[in-house]
């Protein structure tokens, strides 16, 4: 005679939690057109013959809390969602680059509404959109130093971060782009980014780590705003194309605030300084 068969510990565990959450993360998933999503990003050809979009990216949400995977194990919470065989070398040939602007352009759909838009009243009124462009960073499995390298030691041993650089609209609280990328790709060489979402009368904010005088330069063609700290060392000069001494002029007057020419540019700005 023989036995029913049982699942693994770990995966009877696996199998409640998602019956737990898997209608309220599957009903957030089918407000989005996730089908249109993979082929806009590449990474969907034609019409998925075995596990929809739905199920793949359910299955990743399921595997978020793990801090060890493997093509196996990711295969299998694939066939525990789907309910269909799915191997792994399977997954590998759907592992292209396409996959990772697919995920990012479900992040910004899926997040793309928080839970209360800034009021459009105030400093903010006049602007058509508030855009705040920020990034934070997730350390990696060791592993993975060659595709996303980390920060540098003096052990010099091989670690691994991902740097998330996002942009959001305070006014609408919506996320307006979200891309993924190494460490080493810093807020400065992200800095030019912004330039394919902006759009004229947008205020754009970031801190100094983006500070780049050639993207001001084109934020303000565009018809964009900005709000940003001075770099010190970038020449600065009065509108008749003079250079100004900022530290003697503050020495002097104790604050500054007056139209100048900004770096090698001269893009026309507003400096204000105490």
């Amino acid at each position: 005679m023989s036995t029913p068969s049982k699942k693994a510990p770990g995966q009877q565990t696996l199998a409640q939690t998602l019956a737990d959450n898997r209608h309220q993360i599957r009903t957030q998933l089918l407000q989005l057109d996730t089908q249109a999503l993979a082929r806009k990003s590449g990474f969907l050809k034609r019409r998925p013959r075995k596990i929809s979009m739905t199920d793949f990216l359910l299955a990743l949400v399921a595997l978020s809390a793990e801090t060890v995977l493997s093509l196996e194990r990711i295969a299998a919470v694939i066939r525990l969602v789907a309910q269909v065989s799915y191997t792994k070398q399977a997954l590998q040939k759907r592992l292209t680059a396409h996959i990772e602007l697919f995920l990012a352009q479900v992040a910004t759909t899926l997040f793309g509404q928080f839970s209360q838009a800034v009021g459009t009243q105030g400093w903010f009124g006049p602007f058509r959109r508030v855009l705040l462009h920020d990034s934070t960073v997730q350390a990696l499995p060791s592993r993975l130093a060659r595709l996303f390298p980390g920060s540098g030691n003096q052990r010099r041993y091989a670690s691994a971060s991902l740097r998330i650089q996002f942009v959001t609209d305070l006014r609408s609280a919506s996320l307006v782009q979200c891309s993924l990328s190494a460490f080493t790709h810093n807020d400065q060489a992200a800095a030019p980014e912004i330039l394919s979402v902006v759009q004229a009368g947008d205020l754009v904010l970031r801190d100094l780590g983006c500070f780049a005088c050639a993207v001001l330069a084109a934020l303000d063609l565009r018809g964009a705003y900005f709000l940003s700290r001075y770099k010190h060392g970038v020449g600065v000069r009065d509108l008749s194309g003079q250079p100004l001494d900022l530290e003697k002029e503050l020495r002097t007057r104790g604050r500054i605030d007056r139209q100048v020419l900004l770096g090698s540019e001269q893009t026309p700005v507003r400096l204000v300084a105490h």
